[in-house]
């Protein structure tokens, strides 16, 4: 059990990240209705979640290479416990806000997963760890929307918090049976912090990946945040009818991330990587040109997402695992902090622009077009250094 409990604990707070988006955005509509709240209000609270984890990923990472993984956790879980009991015990819209926003700094803990994996395993023991945080990755994007829209369909949107109470409690006392890794015995000061960073930012391959990461899962993103409002006022879904569908969706990124245990025998990852990129631009382009010729309907953006999730799961964990990879000897925690901010930062602003559009069809797969064709030029610029 204590072999095991590192890799149990950085499986599940390395997921919770996602969960956290997951398993509520099926309900946003609900949520929007129940807490009189306007449709940017709603979205804000998915901004705001998103912009105070990306702030303090930093800050996660850089603490816990000088106070130990565990105590930062431990900090984050209590801060983000907090946030989810203020959004039960007080039902109006800015406790909401206030709470999404407290589990976004707690949850920036999520990071450490990959750092703390390797400060407990090494070599085919490290390599059995990531694929085991790669599969429970995998199928978070299928488990969480279905849980969340089946919660609300038969009870309350309420319900999913209380779930989340539950995980984050659970993980909690597991982090506390949790051995400490060696702490730095001497701390850095900002100027030495600054190098280091800077040393990462200059590994040009780490660079590249991961603005290419941020680009695509921006797109999916978006798509997690708009389509439910398109599916279920445009095309008349119930919550749970588009749980089925995120279900599906869901699936398709599971099975695509999980084949490459399978590719990667025959294929390298950066193959794999460039040809998930043209082929979701191929896609993106196709659908542009259908958006004008042919009437829309619900097949459209649904055989649209799938198709991207496919793409998507088999480019995010083969970019993720090679950038990591690079600094596994070298303050792994300041690298994976980085990288997180940089992209979830970015998936912030996306949503912030999101939230002042109006969502449709057509404006959903023209934004994922661009997003497609950015990632198309950056590969193009840059492809000897995937």
């Amino acid at each position: 059990m204590t072999r095991i409990m590192p890799l149990l604990v950085a499986v599940l707070i390395g997921v919770a990240y996602q969960v956290f988006v997951d398993i509520y955005l099926v309900a946003l509509p609900d949520i929007q209705v129940a807490l009189n709240m306007s449709y940017i209000a709603a979205n804000a609270s998915l901004i705001l979640y998103l912009g105070a984890n990306a702030v303090f990923l930093l800050v996660a990472g850089i603490l816990s290479e000088q106070l130990g993984r565990k105590n930062i956790i431990v900090m984050g879980l209590c801060m983000s416990v907090l946030g989810t009991a203020i959004i039960l015990s007080y039902e109006t819209s800015t406790s909401f806000l206030v709470g999404r926003t407290l589990q976004g700094v707690g949850l920036s803990a999520s990071i450490l997963a990959t750092p703390l994996l390797m400060d407990n395993y090494q070599g085919q023991n490290l390599t059995w760890g990531f694929l085991c945080f790669e599969f429970f990755y995998s199928i978070t994007p299928i488990i969480a929307p279905y849980v969340g829209a089946t919660m609300t369909f038969f009870y309350s949107w309420q319900s999913i918090f209380l779930i989340l109470l539950v995980y984050q409690v659970i993980l909690l006392l597991l982090t506390l049976k949790l051995k400490e890794h060696k702490i730095a015995q001497k701390r850095l000061d900002w100027k030495r912090r600054l190098v280091i960073f800077r040393r990462i930012l200059k590994t040009t391959q780490f660079t590249v990946l991961t603005l290419l990461m941020t680009l695509f899962w921006g797109g999916m993103v978006i798509a997690h945040l708009l389509s439910p409002y398109i599916f279920q006022n445009d095309f008349g879904f119930s919550t749970y009818e588009y749980g089925l569908f995120a279900l599906v969706m869901g699936g398709c990124y599971a099975v695509a991330a999980m084949s490459n245990i399978v590719l990667l025998k025959y294929y390298s990852e950066e193959s794999i990587i460039a040809f998930s990129i043209w082929a979701n631009t191929g896609l993106a382009m196709t659908f542009v040109i259908k958006q004008w010729l042919l009437p829309h309907s619900v097949w459209d953006i649904g055989v649209y997402l799938c198709l991207m999730a496919i793409l998507c799961g088999l480019f995010f964990i083969n970019a993720m695992a090679r950038s990591l990879r690079i600094f596994a000897d070298y303050y792994s925690g300041y690298a994976a902090s980085l990288q997180g901010c940089i992209c979830i930062g970015f998936w912030s602003v996306l949503s912030l622009l999101s939230s002042q559009i109006q969502p449709s069809e057509t404006m959903l797969i023209f934004v994922l077009a661009g997003i497609a064709a950015l990632s198309a030029g950056l590969l193009m610029k840059k492809s000897t250094l995937i």
